[in-house]
C-alpha cells in the first residue's frame, strides 16, 4: 500500500529503473536515483512505498530513511507495536516501527528465528534520552506473568492434566509453546506453584487444582 514499507524483490531491470514485483500485474518501479545501491536482479529489498510528487504514479524507494520520522519519540513503555525486521546487526536487529521510525533490540531479547522483511509484534522497552528506541518481544512486567500463566494452565488442561516441561526443556521449545523466554516461562510457573495450582515433577508439570 502507498505509505508502507516492505521488502519486495526485484524482477526486472530497464533502462528506466527497477521493477519490483509487488503482487500485481504490473510491477512497482523504483528509479535509479531512489535506490540506495544498485538493485540486483532477483535480490530483495527494503522499500517505501509512494506516490512520485511530478508524476503521481506510485513508486518505491530504497532510501527509506527519507520517509522516517525524526523528531523525538512519544511512545510509552511497554506500549504494543509492530516490527518489520530490516537487517540483523553485530549485536541484534534492526527494524521499522509502526511503520513510522527505526529501533533496535537484542539479540538476548529474542527468542524465534528472525529473518528480513518479516513482520512481528513488539513493545516498547525504553525511550532513551537521546530519543532512541530500544524494543523487547514480549509484554514488559507482572501483566505478562500473568498471561504466560493462564497459557501454560490451559496447554496442561488440553494435554490431560500433564506437560513434559522442565529446567531442561530448550528455549526454542519454550517459545513455541509460550511465545516467551525460558526465564519468564520459569517466573509463571512459580507463580503458579505458590498458588498450590501446579507440582513440579522430575520429568514435568502436573496440575493438581484449577484456578
Amino acid at each position: 500500500m502507498v505509505g508502507d514499507f516492505a521488502l519486495l524483490k526485484v524482477a526486472s531491470i530497464t533502462a528506466v529503473g527497477t521493477f519490483l514485483d509487488w503482487g500485481l500485474k504490473k510491477d512497482l518501479l523504483v528509479p535509479f536515483g531512489e535506490q540506495k545501491e544498485r538493485m540486483q536482479e532477483g535480490k530483495s529489498y527494503i522499500v517505501h512505498v509512494h506516490l512520485d510528487n511530478k508524476t503521481g504514479r506510485i513508486v518505491a524507494s530504497s532510501k527509506v530513511n527519507r520517509f522516517l520520522d525524526k523528531q523525538p519519540a512519544a511512545f510509552e513503555e511497554g506500549r504494543r507495536v509492530e516490527l518489520l525486521i530490516c537487517s540483523q546487526t553485530e549485536i541484534g536487529y534492526k527494524a521499522i516501527i509502526d511503520n513510522s521510525r527505526w529501533a533496535c533490540f537484542t539479540k538476548t531479547r529474542c527468542f524465534q528465528p528472525l529473518m528480513k522483511g518479516q513482520r512481528v509484534p513488539g513493545f516498547i522497552k525504553k525511550v532513551r534520552d537521546d530519543g532512541k528506541i530500544d524494543l523487547c518481544l514480549q509484554k514488559p512486567g507482572s501483566e505478562k506473568i500473568g498471561e504466560v500463566a493462564d497459557k501454560i494452565i490451559d496447554l496442561i488442561i488440553a494435554r490431560g492434566g500433564f506437560i513434559p516441561i522442565t529446567d531442561t526443556s530448550p528455549t526454542e521449545i519454550i517459545y513455541n509453546l509460550f511465545g516467551v523466554s525460558k526465564k519468564t516461562c520459569k517466573k509463571a510457573i512459580g507463580a503458579l506453584y505458590k498458588k498450590r495450582l501446579i507440582a513440579i515433577e522430575e520429568d514435568g508439570i502436573r496440575l493438581i487444582a484449577k484456578p
